[in-house]
This record gives C-alpha cells, structure tokens and sequence, in this order.
C-alpha cells in the first residue's frame, strides 16, 4: 500500500499555447456561439470564395430557399404584446413590445421568435424628427384604437 507521503498531487492542466506563443483559453458553452460558429461561417465563405463558384449555380438554391421561407411567413404570427413570462407566472411588461414567430408550415415547429420594444423600434434611427414623426403617427393609431374601445362595454375587474 502507497506511503501518504508517496501520492502525489494532480498536476494542473497545461493551458494550451497558440502559434505566436499566447496562452489559448477553453471555450465555455456561451463562448461557442461568439466564436466557433464564427469561426465556422468564415472557413464556408473561404472554401465557397476559393471555389469561385459561378453566380448562375448559387442563385438557385437562394431562389429555393426564399420560396421555402416566404411560404412560412404567410403563416407567421405577428403581435404587440402587453404581458411577459417571469418564471412561471405572466407579469405586465414594461411596454408594449411586437413578437414575430415563424413555424414551419409542414411540421408546425417554430424556427424563428423575435420581439422588440416599441420604443426600440421608434428610436432605432437616432433622429430626432423621425422619432417626432413616429410618436405623432403613434398617437393617430391611439385615437382610432381609442375609438373602437368607445363603444365596447369596459373590461372586467381582475379577480385577486
């Protein structure tokens, strides 16, 4: 049986050096999305650019893939919404913001889920006059929201 005094310690795991001498770091998990699958998409546009592949063989399958997406944008759904998820519950969002979701039309699965902040949207330009411009037409659509709600009998008091 080994001495105490005769284990010894597990070395630390040698920190892997790159080409110029640097220390490289493991990818964690997060890392991935930042860097491999960068990584990834600049050796395909190399191989595709270093190929030279002729326009007239591309833009087929660029056409295919338009018409595969645009058919399940016709069924997309798009909404402004008032509340969001906080762990299991639904709580009154801060503003109301506009979701976008795309399933595919053949199996129902959803592939694509946006939202944003209507003040996102409105102040995405930076410009001040735009964003005058859009608060105005904003409030026109508040007036005709306000006037379909005139004649509708008032919502019922939340229950506890």
């Amino acid at each position: 049986m080994a001495d105490e005094d005769d284990i010894e310690e597990p070395a630390e795991p040698e920190t892997p050096i790159d080409d110029e001498g640097e220390e490289q770091t493991l990818l964690t998990t997060a890392d991935y999305h930042n860097i491999a699958q960068k990584q990834v998409m600049n050796a395909v546009f190399a191989v595709l650019a270093d190929n030279k592949m002729d326009w007239a063989l591309v833009a087929p399958f660029l056409d295919s893939a338009r018409e595969l997406v645009r058919g399940d944008f016709a069924t997309a759904q798009m909404r402004l919404h008032t509340v969001r998820a906080e762990g299991d519950t639904w709580i009154e969002a801060e503003e109301a913001y506009l979701g976008l979701s795309v399933s595919d039309r053949d199996d129902g699965a959803e592939w694509l889920a946006e939202t944003w902040w209507l003040s996102e949207i409105a102040l995405a330009d930076g410009d001040p006059a735009e964003v005058r411009r859009i608060v105005a037409a904003i409030g026109r659509s508040l007036d005709k929201i306000n006037a379909w709600l005139a004649d509708k009998p008032p919502a019922a008091p939340e229950k506890p």
